[in-house]
């Protein structure tokens, strides 16, 4: 501290910082601004010592090593990486390629067979990987979620550090979605409302957007079918956060209009009559999260003329139970609970339903629409307890892996509107036991992902003590 108090000082500003009005520390012979730059620095019309001749020693003390070269950047992050290049991949086909498929296949075939002949690109897409992977601790406290966030806060910094350097790729627009999916999975929505930003704009930086249309210039046809998986993956995470949110628009509502026409899409041959794809199954996500972004915007949207929101919605509620009758036909009633698309849709219809419940009677469409929601909630609240209800009684085995963490919203949705309802109840018991089995979900769950923790958080928050204690107390 004392050595840095003696560093002598300039009496002005260096001329890039006064040209660029930003506040200069004026050391000498070269402020913290230029040196971060490895910049000339000028003070009063005299050029001091270049960034060649500032020693090492010193320029390492303000920059380590890492940041300096893609190179020393790829070693720090494969020291991460305890796993073989294959073995990870394997680690995403089975955890979350059937969920959400973001990675092309093919890639197998190009893998390294070890992480010295591996790229920075693919190196930072390993990491996220193993990061969203890898399940939390058991324990919550500070001391043993440490390692858990430390390699989060790490695969932040080396993306921020990487594309400071000017360097983009697909594979590093993939390692961003997952990220953000890591933060939405594990209840850190502020930070990934802000990374869903960042990606939407790294995704944007690439000359084909990552979203392609006909003339895309993308000849390979599993290269177009893996950019239009990160353009769907982009938009359900964009749309997901909204949703959980609030009020805000989603980033994504206007753009690219082209990938919505399931006619346009590069699909391989045959997989378009493959229900049991995971490509499909994630378009059928993408299908559900767009009628569920419509009846967001809708609700938090509306024009003037109320009978104009009221049948629209109506038109809305009536697609989505349209691509729910198709997602039971193509989904086994033992799968339902991991079918992200189906979550979509009931999460939608919950959203339409409550709106209806609330709306102000002023004619004979707005008490029709009323009397509509109201008979349709309590069915819907049902449907969703019956699903989860044999994981929360042991009668069946969750598979966490294979669990999309969208379907976490719709169970905190559902045990919401239940706990809120409850005084319009005839009988509190039968509700009691639906809260029980939805919490329940939500405690057992938060072995995997952590949102539910957050969920449960905010449920208890809004529950009467004396609910609280007959849930606890069975």
């Amino acid at each position: 501290m004392e050595a840095r108090l003696r560093v002598r000082l300039a009496k002005k500003a260096c001329a890039r910082c006064r040209s660029q009005k930003r506040r200069c520390d004026r050391v000498t012979p070269q402020c913290g601004l230029c040196r971060r730059l490895c910049q000339a620095c000028h003070y009063e019309g005299l050029v001091v010592s270049s960034p060649s001749s500032i020693s090492s020693s010193s320029l390492d003390a303000e920059l380590p090593l890492e940041t300096l070269s893609p190179h020393h950047i790829k070693d720090a992050i494969a020291k991460k990486l305890t796993s073989a290049p294959g073995n990870i991949f394997v680690t995403y086909i089975q955890s979350i390629h059937p969920w959400f498929p973001i990675i092309a296949q093919k890639l197998q075939d190009q893998l390294p067979s070890s992480w010295n002949e591996a790229s920075l690109d693919y190196t930072l897409l390993a990491l996220c990987i193993t990061l969203l992977c890898t399940s939390p601790p058991p324990s919550l406290g500070d001391g043993a979620l440490s390692g858990f966030q430390s390699t989060y806060l790490h695969v932040k910094s080396w993306i921020a550090v990487i594309e400071g350097l000017g360097i983009a790729s697909l594979k590093i627009v993939q390692a961003r979605v997952l990220v953000t999916l890591f933060e939405v999975a594990h209840g850190f929505y502020s930070a990934a409302y802000i990374s869903i930003g960042t990606t939407v704009r790294a995704a944007d930086a690439l000359k084909d957007h990552a979203y392609p249309s006909s003339s895309s210039s993308t000849s390979d046809e599993s290269g177009k079918e893996e950019a239009t998986a990160i353009g769907w993956a982009i938009r359900i995470l964009d749309r997901y956060i909204t949703m959980q949110s609030g009020h805000r628009p989603s980033l994504t509502r206007s753009s690219a209009k082209e990938i919505n026409d399931t006619n346009h899409i590069p699909w391989a041959t045959g997989l378009e009559k493959d229900t049991r794809s995971p490509l499909w199954q994630l378009s059928r996500i993408f299908e559900a999260s767009t009628l569920v972004d419509n009846i967001h915007n809708v609700l938090h949207n509306p024009t003037s003329e109320q009978a104009f929101n009221v049948e629209e919605i109506g038109l809305l509620v009536e697609t989505s139970h349209s691509l729910r009758k198709l997602l039971l036909e193509e989904v086994e009633d033992a799968d339902q609970i991991y079918s992200g698309g189906l979550g979509f849709c009931h999460t939608g219809l919950l959203l339409a339903y409550e709106n209806g419940t609330k709306v102000q009677i002023t004619d004979g469409q707005s008490l029709t629409c009323q009397t509509l929601a109201t008979s349709s909630l309590n069915p819907l609240l049902t449907t969703i307890t019956n699903m989860v209800y044999p994981f929360v009684s042991g009668t069946r085995t969750i598979d966490l892996d294979r669990l999309p963490p969208f379907i976490i919203f719709l169970v905190y949705k559902a045990a919401g509107l239940v706990t809120e309802r409850m005084w319009m109840e005839t009988d509190s018991s039968e509700a009691l036991k639906k809260l029980r089995i939805l919490r329940g979900f939500l405690k057992l769950v938060n072995a995997r992902w952590l949102c539910c923790d957050y969920y449960l958080d905010l449920l208890n928050e809004d529950t009467a003590p004396r609910i609280l204690k007959s849930i606890e107390g069975r």
